[in-house]
Parts: structure tokens; sequence; C-alpha cells
């Protein structure tokens, strides 16, 4: 008898006995490796029970070697290696097979042996670390689940068969059946528990409980089981029930009031956020009542933590928290309370007004009219054809090329496929949202086209091919819906960026965007959270790019509050994973611009804008400081027991001003232990007026810092020599004993901020300028010295000798394997690796100083030129570094030293990564603010002079003798010694010179020269954005600071300027003559009028008559130009147009594209996915404008390949493929235009010029 006829009886009616033997059978086929009698042995096994003793035999085989065999089944993998395995993967596919109906295919008993026979076969193989999560749960029991639903989901990549949907009543029959005790509690622990994974591996099980069928109903019915089993997991098991559990079953959670509040007392900080967020969603009264029993009888941080969520609740806490007040013997607990009672304080004395959102008008479609259908068509015959040459012309190439491209091709059979004459007609009836209904009338097409695959996007082009439809009066947001989406969510950057024009949106209510999502057949749901997630993700979408002001997007958020719940974590999140949550800082933001903070949230945000965690504080406490005494929630937070919370409430205080705080922090300061504290309050005192020189004198200091110094020193710090510490002096001469120093440094080391600290920067105006200037210099170049510490040659040698010869061999090895691809390799030797391993080598850096960054706050006073070559050594050597960079820049940015400034603007002007050119242009707007200028106002008034006085002579106290010294027309520093005759060098010091004055001339001469040219540099720059941007001057400053600089009348001299009324009407045009002097064109001397305004000049604002005038003159009078301001000219364009591409088409190469680009300013754009860039792009950031010339590609690393020139446009931010929202060339200011146009010319003259095949000649 067969195999087969021989277990049929075993089967249940109506099973399918011959698939089930067959999936069986493959299930275990590679067991054949073993035995070839195995898989037989198997399938009897599991069907009949007989073979029991293949069990045995499986268990003493090799670790893992069945368990390889069988595909790892019930292993979590995060990927899958079973390419070289075809019968591990055909047994996956079997098992699964076999899932999908496994309670009609076997009995109970038969299941049971399966699960033990996956277990028998798998022993010894390392990671089944879900196998352990369940202590109560048999080990068989877990192979069935994780094989079934974990494996799939994660590891083997398996067909997901929706079948799969294996029952809880069946599950507990599985282990009632095997006599397994309290199966309820056992499948709880088997669903949820999650002991010993990573926290990484917490949620790669949610298939277990999300895909079982009547688990809901299941947990419902056993609901003191759930809470038992629940408060006693683990950290893991309870964060996946309450957060990826509870996010779909808030019912569930909702029904266990009890268990979400003990769950908020966790001491996992992750269970305890995921909870309080899903108290937040509680019945009020429920919630009360659960958190009361819990501040009564909880442990004391479970009572602090009650404390807290009550306070959010509102009034309705109040009795509660006071009660508990009168009765709480725990200090700490009672500060809890006493802070909650306190934000219940802030929420009652807000405003009560409430604000309700003004109604708004649903757009209305209209309809494109029928007479378009001739341009449909006609575009439609213009796309066949370009699509059949594309094709043809991929067919040619393929003849010649090694790699055969077919993208053509298939784009064209596609085209073929879906269109015919009949397709215009269809598509306008679709994007007017109808098509003919088979059964009569019309219907709702946009979906339904889509999903059954009768439209592609590239019939769609029929619609967008030069902008047909967008350029039509009638066309709309609807439309552009339409056009963009076809899928489940609204892509705000295409849709905008594509499909709209600024007069669709520049009014648009986010409402009215939200309807009109809905009206094209979007979940209404779906298309509210795509809008908030614009607003309130940590993530770039666009929208709020397009829609930013106040009332047009307040108003749907005062509609959605549930939104600033979710981003406050004051409900739970609904985000898809943890990447995609609402943050709250965003939600701060929002509420910024509420006309009112809504009371509901005062809690929530004291809570925030006082707490231990820094994110979001600042931004709370600045939205709370226009309330009523807040001052007074601050002052209530110093009796904290938390130091980090007392610290928060004095840096406070002292942004808030109020004088009501000076006496609760003068009693702090008697009490205060913490010298971290102490030193907030005194900065914070100070702050608010106080005078806190008792506390600076020099005993007073070295008391201070013989105290403090009795503590242990951090662990980060121990690097730090302080035996180098440089001699120092009070301002009045005295010497500064060096344990002061040493104790700012380890203070300033502990606070671990390298912003400008308030104290730190009085500290340091207690010594005198040159103790301060070599201390900042001495602390900045010691933290450099560690950051950048690396091997010395003797151990880069070492490594590079022994090292090189295995080297070598590989770099032979690749160059047989692929020459093409390795040219420098062909005759490379083994002394060049050895220093090419050298210099690899001595580039490794050996630690990093970034956690001592809190000693940079006292590197604000360094020497400008000085301070400056260390930062742009740097900045060039070490670019990588993005956060030492960053922390070095906040520390200088308490200068005012005009070197260092100018750098700060620089930088906030142009820099390669982008961060650190952000937080310069943070720092310059701070510094500017600071003194009450603009920034370019601040630009023009800390130009350094490279000690140039106003008459442009260097003076040189030079021991005994003066020295002068001034710039000639080459730029070059001439000496002239006390007779005034030039010398070619400084002279060799007389012996009655006193050292130390000709050391300090030597290096101030040094430094002039190397502030000079960083000032010629930096303002030549400045200057010609100022005319790329039009920017004017009044008549008063340009003569101030401009005219009478000693460095800047001289370039200033080198350019032509226009004079402006008031009205901003031309007055004349004139040049500075160096002299004081002011010339026209007719060489006659002028005078600026008081109220005017002054401006560089340009042929485009000047006509080509005066351009040319001023040309002759120019050469006439020997002067070279500082740049070109009279050549350029504007080009013939459509103001209406957002580029220009008149030499598209020209032919170069990347290398020679590259090398034009970069010397005339321009950056590479941003890679884009793939590693290709296609644009370059020079940022003009005073407008806010980036100039963008696009080509047909690159890639990085680079290779030098063809590259054809395509477009000149204009950005609003820094260009990139993904993000294209740019400028009319209308709203482009016109010297811009013209200066970018010249660009994009000299970049064509670079080409070899218009190829009339260049679509043939990019790789792509």
């Amino acid at each position: 008898m067969s195999l087969l006829d021989k277990l049929v009886s075993f089967f249940k009616e109506g099973g399918n006995a011959a698939s089930t033997l067959d999936y069986l059978h493959k299930a275990f086929a590679p067991l054949e490796k073993f035995d070839s009698n195995y898989p037989d042995r198997a399938v009897e096994y599991v069907m009949s029970g007989n073979e029991a003793t293949l069990l045995m035999e499986l268990n003493g085989k090799p670790d893992g070697e069945g368990s390889y065999l069988l595909g790892r089944p019930a292993r979590f993998l995060k990927y899958c290696y079973y390419d070289d395995n075809k019968q591990a993967r055909q047994a996956q596919i079997a098992r699964s097979h076999l899932y999908a109906d496994l309670f009609g295919r076997l009995t109970n008993e038969q299941i049971v042996r399966f699960g033990k026979l996956l277990q028998a076969a798998t022993k010894g193989d390392k990671g089944y670390d879900f196998i352990h999560t369940a202590p109560l749960a048999p080990v068989w029991f877990l192979y069935l689940m994780i094989d079934c639903y974990v494996l799939p989901e994660r590891g083997a990549n398996l067909p997901k068969d929706k079948k799969h949907r294996w029952t809880a009543d069946q599950l507990l029959d599985l282990l009632r059946s095997e006599g397994v005790e309290q199966p309820e509690k056992v499948l709880i622990q088997t669903l949820f528990e999650r002991e010993g994974l990573s926290k990484y591996d917490w949620g790669n099980g949610n298939d277990l409980f999300r895909k079982p069928e009547g688990i809901f109903e299941f947990l419902q019915a056993h609901p003191v089981e759930l809470y038992e089993m629940v408060i006693a997991m683990s950290e893991g098991g309870q964060w996946v029930f309450i957060e990826k559990f509870g996010k779909d079953n808030a019912e569930i959670l909702n029904s266990q009031p009890k268990l979400v509040v003990a769950l908020c007392a966790s001491g996992s900080k992750q269970v305890r956020k995921a909870a309080e967020a899903a108290a937040g969603s509680l019945k009020a009264e429920e919630a009360r009542e659960h958190l009361a029993a819990l501040l009564a009888n909880g442990t004391p941080k479970q009572r602090s933590t009650a404390a807290d969520l009550l306070a959010r609740g509102g009034e309705g806490s109040r009795s509660t928290l006071a009660a508990a007040l009168d009765t709480e013997k725990s200090k700490p607990v009672r500060e809890s309370i006493q802070a909650a009672l306190n934000r219940l304080d802030g929420m009652a004395e807000a405003d009560d007004t409430e604000y309700a959102p003004q109604p708004f008008e649903p757009l209305v479609q209209t309809d494109i009219p029928d007479s378009i259908l001739p341009v449909l068509e006609q575009n439609a015959r213009e796309l066949t054809e370009k699509k059949r040459q594309a094709a043809e012309r991929e067919i040619e190439e393929n003849k010649t090329a090694d790699y055969k491209s077919t993208w053509a091709q298939n784009e064209y059979k596609q085209w073929q496929k879906h269109y015919n004459d009949e397709v215009p007609a269809e598509l306008l009836r679709w994007i007017n949202a109808y098509t003919h209904n088979p059964n009569g009338g019309l219907i709702n097409s946009a979906k339904e086209k889509w999903r059954n695959n009768n439209w592609t996007f590239n019939i769609r082009e029929i619609l967008t091919y030069k902008k047909t439809v967008q350029n039509l009066p009638e066309y709309g947001l609807h439309h552009a819906l339409r056009l963009e989406s076809n899928r489940d969510h609204i892509y705000f950057n295409d849709l905008f960026s594509n499909c709209l024009q600024v007069r669709h949106f520049e009014h648009l209510d986010l409402r009215q965007l939200a309807q009109a999502a809905v009206d094209i057949g979007l979940v209404r749901e779906t298309a509210e959270r795509d809008i908030a997630e614009a607003y309130l993700e940590d993530a770039y979408y666009g929208l709020p790019e397009f829609v930013s002001r106040p009332e047009l997007v307040i108003p749907f958020f005062m509609e959605h509050m549930d939104f600033i719940d979710e981003a406050l974590g004051m409900i739970p999140s609904r985000a898809e994973n943890e990447w995609r949550k609402l943050q709250a800082d965003k939600a701060i933001a929002l509420l910024a611009k509420f006309p009112a903070i809504p009371k509901a949230y005062i809690p929530k945000l004291l809570e925030i804008a006082l707490g231990s965690s820094k994110t979001a504080r600042q931004d709370a406490q600045n939205l709370l400081q226009s309330l009523p005494n807040i001052h007074q929630r601050a002052i209530e937070a110093l009796s904290s027991g938390k130091q980090d919370i007392r610290t928060v409430a004095v840096e406070w205080l002292g942004r808030l001003g109020n004088k009501e705080a000076v006496q609760p922090l003068y009693d702090l300061l008697k009490k205060e232990k913490k010298e971290t504290v102490v030193a907030a309050v005194l900065n914070a005192l100070e702050a608010l007026g106080e005078d806190i020189s008792a506390y600076l004198t020099p005993e007073a200091l070295l008391a201070d810092a013989q105290k403090g110094l009795q503590g242990k020193l951090s662990a980060s710090f121990a690097w730090f020599d302080f035996g180098l510490i440089p001699a120092a002096k009070w301002a009045d001469g005295s010497p500064v004993d060096p344990q002061i120093l040493q104790w700012w440094l380890v203070l300033a080391e502990k606070l671990k901020d390298p912003n400008p600290n308030p104290l730190f920067q009085r500290y340091m105006t207690l010594l005198d300028e040159k103790s301060r200037q070599d201390f900042s210099l001495f602390v900045m170049q010691s933290f450099i010295a560690q950051d950048t510490k690396n091997c010395g040659i003797d151990e880069a040698t070492e490594y590079a000798v022994k090292e090189a010869p295995d080297r070598l061999k590989n770099y032979q090895r690749w160059f047989k394997q692929y020459p093409e691809y390795h040219p420098e390799l062909a005759d490379i030797t083994l002394e060049q690796v050895v220093e090419q391993l050298k210099r690899e080598k001595l580039g490794e850096y050996l630690g990093s100083a970034i956690k001592s960054k809190g000693m940079l706050t006292l590197a604000g006073d360094a020497q400008g030129a000085a301070a400056v070559k260390v930062l742009q050594d740097f900045l060039k050597n070490h670019f990588l570094r993005r956060a030492q960079i960053e922390a070095l820049l906040c520390a200088v940015s308490a200068s005012n030293d005009p070197l260092i400034i100018q750098l700060l603007l620089s930088l906030s002007r142009r820099y390669r990564t982008a961060s650190v050119q952000e937080l310069a242009k943070t720092l310059v707007t701070r510094i500017a603010e600071r003194n009450h200028w603009t920034a370019d106002e601040l630009a023009d008034r800390t130009i350094p002079t490279a000690g140039l006085d106003e008459n442009g002579i260097l003076t040189l106290e030079y021991g005994s003798r003066t020295l002068s010294a001034y710039v000639d027309d080459a730029d070059k520093f001439v000496l002239k010694n006390e007779e005034g005759k030039t010398i070619k060098a400084l002279p060799a010091p007389r012996q009655s010179d006193d050292a130390a004055l000709v050391k300090e001339a030597k290096s101030q001469f040094a430094n002039a020269k190397k502030e000079h040219k960083q000032v010629v540099q930096m303002q030549t720059a400045r200057l010609y954005e100022a005319m790329c941007a039009e920017r004017t001057w009044s008549a008063a400053d340009w003569l101030e600071y401009l005219a009478a600089h000693p460095i800047m009348k001289r370039l200033i001299a080198r350019m032509v300027w226009i004079e402006l009324d008031a009205e901003g009407f031309v007055l004349q045009t004139f040049r500075p003559d160096g002299s004081g002097s002011l010339l026209n064109l007719d060489d006659d001397e002028i005078e600026l009028s008081p109220e005017s305004y002054v401006q560089p000049a340009h042929r485009v604002l000047m006509g080509a008559e005066d351009a040319a005038g001023w040309k002759a003159h120019l050469k006439d009078y020997k002067v070279k130009p500082l740049f070109d301001q009279l050549s350029n000219e504007l080009p013939e364009f459509d103001e209406k147009a957002d580029a220009i591409d008149n030499r598209k088409g020209w032919l170069t190469d990347t290398y020679t594209l590259r090398g034009v680009l970069t010397k005339m300013g321009y950056q590479r754009a941003s890679i884009e996915d793939g590693g290709s860039f296609d644009r370059y792009f020079k940022p003009y950031d005073a407008m806010g404008i980036s100039a963008v010339i696009e080509f047909s590609g690159s890639y990085v690393p680079e290779e030098n390949i063809p590259a054809v020139l395509y477009s000149l446009s204009f950005d609003k931010q820094r260009a990139s493929s993904w993000n294209d929202t740019r400028h009319l060339l209308g709203a482009v200011p016109p010297v811009l235009l013209a200066e970018s146009y010249a660009d994009y010319l000299k970049t064509a003259e670079a080409c070899s010029g218009y190829d009339p095949e260049w679509e043939k000649k990019t790789p792509w």
C-alpha cells in the first residue's frame, strides 16, 4: 500500500488529502540530506504519530544543520540568504500553503506533532530569540506561531497568503488539546511578550496579534487575564501592547483604564510615554479615578507620575491633588503635586476667550471645455512621433553599445498599447472627473481607471505636454489633484511645483485643499492626515512653503485639534512608524500662530517648559511667556528637588526679566550646593539688573574654585593637561591664581554647552585684554588638538609597511580584472602603496573632544586674525567633523571682532555643509540683534581694517622706532622707516630695543597682511552680491562705512555707482576717485544729497550709452574694475516663464562643466537617489534665491562622461532635483537675471557647440 493510501484515513472528512501530503512531503524533503527515508518518516510521524524516534535522531544531528536545510523555520531573520538553497525555499513555501488552512487539513494532535518536528529539526541553531520570548508557552506552539506569522513578515520574503487566519478559538483549543494549563494566559503572552529581544526587534512580530482572527474579541472576553499578564511582562512586551497593539485597538485600551494608568508609571521611558498618550483617550472620570488610586497607593515615583497626569486633566483634578498634598509625606512627591497644582493655576489665569474659525467656501470645479480637444489631439500626435523616434534611436544605439537599453522601446510599446483616437476625449472627461459608464450615465473614474491599469502615466502626458491644461483659466485644484494623486495620498511637492500655479494657491485655505481631495475620491481621514503631517512631521513635504499664512493654515488645525494632541503626546500616535510621528516642537510652532493659546494645552506646555527633556522646552517657554504671571510658574519650580529643573527655571526667569524673581533667586543662591545651578543663578541675577560684583572678586572666585576642584573630574575631561594653561593677569595687572582658570574650564566642561554663557563672559572681562585673548585661543587650540589627534609618523610607517603587500596584491588583481576602471593601478609600486597607507593612517582620528565641547564657551575672546586662521584651517581640513565645527562657531559668536563676524557672514552665504551654513545664518542674526542692526548693517559696520587708520596707514611700534606701512595699487603692503623711505622688510632689532615690542610688531604686521587679504576677498564677493540684489545704502551710511573705510574705499573706487532719490529714481552716476572725491561721467566732482541713496551701477540699470561711457572712463583712468558691471545685458525672456533654455543641447563633458561652473562660484546640487545630480547652483541668500544651471546629469563619484547643457532657472532655496520651486523670470531682480544669464552663456562657450543629435550623446 502506498503512503498516500496508508494515511488518508487519518484525515478529517473533507480535507484535501493529496495536497496536504504533498505539502508535508515538500516541507520535510530537504531532510533527505540526512537520510533518504527522513521525509517519508516525517510525514508518517505527523499524520499517525508513528516514527516518533525521528525526533531523537534529529536532535542528534549537528547543531543548526537541520534548521538550514528546512529554511530555518520559526527563526526571526532580518534578511534572507536562501538563493543557493532552493529546497529550503520550497520547504518554506510548502509550509506557507499548509498554514493557509492548517486547522482544516490537520487535527490538533497532528498540528502539535508538526510543531514538535520543526522544533527537533532546528536544534542547536543560533538566533532563535523569538522562541524564548514567552516562557509559559510550549516551544512547539511558539514554533508554529512564529513560523506562520513572523517569518513571512520579516524573514524569508514569503508570499503573505490572506488565508493565514487562524482563530483565537482554534489556538486555545490547540493548547488545551495538549493539556496546557491556563491557555488564555499562554496565548496573551505569546501575542505580546518580547523578553530577551533587542529594542530594535520589539515591533517585528506584530502579525502575531494582527493576523489571527478573533483576537480582539478574545481579549475583550478575558480582561482579568489580560491585565495580569501585561502587568507582569517585560518592558518590550508592555511597549508592544500599549504602542503597537494599542494604536489600532483603542477600544481595548479604553476598556482597561486601570492597566493603562498602571503602565503610565512604568520604569521604562518608552512604555511610560506610550501609556501617557493612551491615557489621554480614556474617559476623564475613569482616568481620574485610577490616577487618584495610584496617587494614593503607588510608589513615590508612581505618585509623582500620577500628579503630572492629573494636571493634564484640567480643573477637575484640582481637588484630588489638593487632598493628596495635605497627606503626602514624601518631599519629592509633594514637589510634584505642588508643580501639578501650579500648572492648573497657570491654566486658570489664562484668557478664557474661545476662538472659532470662520467658515470657508469650498472650491467649485469649472470643467475644462471641449474646445481644447484639437490641442490634445495635436499633443498626442507629437508625443507619438517623439516616442517612435526615441525607440528607433535606441535600437540603432544598441547595435554598437555594450549595454543594451530597452527603456524607450518599452515606453513606445506601452504607448501603442494604451493609445487610440478616443484617448484625448477620454482624458478630458477623466480630468473633469467623468467618463462613460457601461451601465449608463457618468461615473467618477479617477480611481477606477488607474486601478484597472487602463491608463498609464505616459498617456497622461497628453494633458501636461507643453502645460496644455495648466494654462487654461478653467484649470483648478481639482484637476491638479487628479493629475498628481491617482494614489491614496497627496504628494504636495509634485502637486504645487508641477501641477499648480501661484494663482491657484496664494489664497488657498487648507480646509479647501482637504475638501477638494475628498471631492476627487480620497478618503477624508487620509487627506486630512496628509495635510497635518506636512506641518507636524519632522520631514520635508513642501506644503508649508506654499501655504504658510496663519489665516490659511490655523483654521484647519482649530477644527482638527486631535493632531495637536497627538503631536504633544496627549493621545496615542497614529503614525505608521517611529520615524513618522508628529513632533511636539512643530505643534508648538502652530499654537504660536493661534489667536490665543487654548487653555487645555497650558498644563502640558508648562510640563514641557519646566521639564527635564530638552525637546521643545525652549519653544514651549517662548510660547508661554505671553501668559499673565508666567514668571510665578518658574519661581515655583525653583524649589524642585531636581537640579536640572532648578536650572531650567532659573534660566527662564533670567529671560523673562520680571523683577519679582530677584528675591527668590537670592534665596536659592544662599542654599544651592550645585555649582552649575549657582552659575545659572548669577547669570539670571545679572540679566535682571543685579550687581553681582561681590561674587566676582578674586577672593570669592578662588574660594569657589578651591571648593569646586575638590569634586571628581568628569571622565570626558581626563585628557586635559591643566599644567599647560597660560599665566593670566587681572585687569589691574595682578596675577590670576591658576586654580581659578582650572575651575572655569572644569565648570564650563560640565555645562556641556559651547554657546556664549553670560557668566563666563563676565568672568573673562575680569582679565586684561591679552590674558583674555591668550586664554581663549589656548582653549580653542586645546580642543582642536585633542579632537584631531592622530598617530605618530613611526606608527603610521610601521602600519603601512605591514599592510602594503596585501594592498598591492589587491590593486594588481583589480587591474587585471577591470583594467578599464583602474588605469591608475597599471604600474603602481610597493613604495607608492606604502606612502598611500601612511597618509591614510595619519588621517585617522584617535578620538574626539566633542564630549568636552562645553569648554569652548571660554574661547569667544580669541584675537580675531588668530582665531579665524585656526577656524579656517579646521573648516578646510576637518570638514567632516560637523558637530565640532558647529560647537566652535557657537563659541566665537560671542565675539564682536570684525574678522570673526566676517567669517560667520561668509559661511552664512556659502558653505559645503547645509547645517553649518544654516547655523552661521542663525549666529549672524543673533549678532545683528545683539547690536540692533540688520544683517546687512552688521556686515557694513564690522568690516575689519587690518590695523589701517582712516588714511590707510599701519603704524608699527618697533622697539625704539616707529615704522609705517600702506597698501599700494597692487594690494601689497609697502613698509617705510622713520625717515619715510621704503624698506623691503622689517629691520633687524637693535640691542636696545624692547624684545616684546619687536615681537608684537612682527605679529601685528603679519596679521595685518592676512587680514587685508581676507577682507578684500570677502568684500569683493559681498559687493558683487549687493549689485545682483540691487541693494541700496543711505548716502550717510555709504559715506561713513564704505567711503571712509581704509580698505573699502579702495574697492568701491573700482566701481561705478548710482545715486537715487527717495522714490528710487536715478539722479546721477558717479565713481569715487580714491582721494575722497566723487566724479561723474564728465569728470566733474559731485556731492551726494543727504536724503539720497546709493546703489552699485549695472548696464541693466543705466542703459547702453552710459555703460559705454563709463567703460571708456575707467580705461582712460587705468582703473581695473573690481568686477564687470557694464557688459552683461538682459536676455529676451517671457516674464511668465520659469527658465531660459536657448542653449539647450550644447554638448560638453562633466569635468569641463564642473570646472567652468565652480570657477564662477556655483556648487553641485544635493545628491539624489542613485547618487546622481543634474544641476549646479549659486545661492544669493540675501534675496533667498539660487541661480540654477541644469544639465543632463552625472554621478558621484564623478567620471568624465558626455554632458548636455539644459537651462537657467532661479530656485527659491538650495537646488535639488526633487524640490524644484522656481521663481518666474519676471520676479527675478533684473541685474541678477542678466548676471546669471552671462554665466549661462559662459558655460555654453565652454561647450563644443550645439549638437542637433544631443539626445543621443548622453549615457541615459
